[in-house]
C-alpha cells in the first residue's frame, strides 16, 4: 500500500467527527509554536522574577515601593501575553470550525490520493488540496486520519471510511517523507 496510492473514497462528516476533528486541529495549531515557549517559558519567566523581587525586598536590598512596581509591571505583562495567546487560540478555534463547517456543507466528499498529494472534493466546485512534503505529517488519532501540513488546516478524514486506515497512513507517511 506504501507504494501505490489508496483507491479514492467517499465519505460525509457527521457532526461528531467534525467537531473531533476542528478541536484537534484547534490544538495543534495554537500549540504549533511549542507548548514550552509560548505557554509555559513564560509562566516560568514572571514566576522566577517575582520570587527574585520578593527576595531583594525581603532581605532589604531594594526598597518596598519599586518591589511593588515591578511586580505590579511583571503582572500586567504576563496577563497581555496570557491575553494574546487567548486571542489567538479563539482566532484559530475560529478558523478550523469554518473549515470543518465547509466540509460539511460540501455534503459526501472524495478524498483522492495522488503520488504528490491529496484532493478532497464536495459537491459544486468544491475541492481543497495538499501537498506531501517533507515538513508535513501523517497519523490516526481519536478515529480520524490527519494529514497535517506546516501551515494551514489539515486534511482530516474519518478512519471508518478506510478498509485499512494503517496503510493509508503509512502511505501518507512515506510521502511526506520523500519516499515513493
Amino acid at each position: 500500500m506504501a507504494d501505490s496510492p489508496p483507491a479514492p473514497i467517499r465519505f460525509e462528516f457527521t457532526e461528531a467527527e467534525a467537531q473531533i476533528a476542528a478541536s484537534r486541529a484547534t490544538l495543534r495549531q495554537a500549540l504549533g509554536g511549542g507548548l514550552l515557549q509560548r505557554h509555559v517559558a513564560p509562566l516560568a519567566a514572571f514566576a522566577l522574577l517575582m520570587a527574585f523581587v520578593a527576595i531583594l525586598a525581603f532581605t532589604g536590598l531594594i526598597a518596598r515601593r519599586p518591589a511593588e512596581i515591578v511586580i505590579l509591571l511583571a503582572a500586567a505583562a504576563y496577563m497581555v501575553h496570557r491575553l494574546a495567546s487567548r486571542r489567538r487560540f479563539a482566532r484559530v478555534r475560529r478558523e478550523c470550525a469554518a473549515a470543518m463547517s465547509a466540509w460539511r456543507a460540501a455534503g459526501m466528499l472524495t478524498l483522492s490520493f495522488e503520488p504528490a498529494g491529496a484532493a478532497l472534493t464536495g459537491a459544486g466546485d468544491a475541492r481543497w488540496e495538499w501537498r506531501f512534503a517533507p515538513d508535513c505529517e501523517a497519523e490516526d488519532a481519536g478515529g480520524m486520519i490527519y494529514l497535517w501540513p506546516a501551515r494551514g488546516a489539515p486534511l482530516c478524514a474519518p478512519s471508518r471510511a478506510f478498509a485499512d486506515a494503517a496503510a493509508v497512513v503509512a502511505f501518507m507517511r512515506a510521502r511526506c517523507r520523500g519516499r515513493s
